[in-house]
């Protein structure tokens, strides 16, 4: 077992799973067995006596663990953006037509596209929404959104527009918050773990559904060295560290940020 040595600008982009309540200190923050990613890997930081390993998962919505640890991240933001709601929350649900699978999921994100635009334009406003993907039995997509604010939307005509947008069914009623994150995001947690295209997206959502939190930045200084090490145990790293001896080793979780 070897570790890579690689430049801190050339380290898999990260985001802490569980911080330090106040600064790095000596404990330890681990995940349990059960939610153990299997293509998890560790990030070794060493200065001096002193180090950090961060156990990073793999991030992927297709990894049972991280797809699921995924899904409820999204649920609270699903969550969040329903609580800045000033009018009615609706649910839009879209079916894609009878044809081939393929076709269908190239044509996910530019027909929902063509409808936001036409919705808006309809309105008189801004669409803001957060959608999520449900993979149908046949192979084919259903988008299931959540809108926000959206002013009084005819039925008639949304199930007209969608029609020109190159949807199948469609439907759409209003809901309270707590059933309309539910029922979107049940299609999200059901699914973490499934394989699907590549270059379709499970989640999106307008840039104005909630208010991102501003992460800490954390900037390591120069006497720091790097090493990554693949399909090995975070424990053995440690000990290793010790031996070669390093006094102080921290242990962080993170997630590798993943653009799946």
């Amino acid at each position: 077992m070897s570790a890579r040595a690689v430049a801190v600008d050339q380290l898999p982009r990260v985001m802490p799973l569980q911080m330090p309540r106040s600064g790095l200190d000596s404990i330890s923050y681990r995940t349990t067995p059960r939610d153990k990613c299997l293509n998890s890997f560790v990030i070794a930081g060493i200065s001096g006596l002193s180090a950090v390993l961060f156990l990073a998962s793999c991030g992927q919505w297709s990894c049972p663990s991280c797809g699921r640890r995924k899904a409820w991240r999204f649920v609270g933001i699903a969550r969040a953006g329903c609580d800045r709601a000033t009018e009615r929350l609706r649910i839009l649900t879209l079916t894609a037509p009878r044809e081939p699978v393929d076709v269908s999921w190239a044509q996910l994100g530019p027909r929902w596209g063509r409808l936001s635009e036409r919705l808006a334009r309809r309105g008189g406003r801004r669409v803001s929404y957060f959608a999520t993907v449900e993979l149908q039995k046949r192979g084919n997509p259903h988008l299931h959104v959540l809108m926000r604010d959206t002013g009084y939307l005819h039925k008639p005509i949304v199930h007209a527009l969608a029609r020109e947008c190159g949807w199948g069914f469609s439907d759409i009623r209003q809901v309270n918050p707590g059933s309309g994150v539910k029922y979107v995001t049940k299609y999200l947690t059901k699914s973490a773990g499934q394989h699907m295209p590549k270059q379709v997206r499970r989640v999106r959502m307008s840039q104005d559904w909630y208010e991102k939190p501003k992460q800490p930045k954390c900037v390591w200084g120069d006497g720091w060295q790097w090493e990554v090490w693949d399909d090995v145990d975070p424990g053995w790293v440690e000990r290793k560290l010790r031996y070669d001896g390093v006094l102080n080793v921290v242990r962080l979780d993170v997630e590798k940020v993943s653009d799946e």
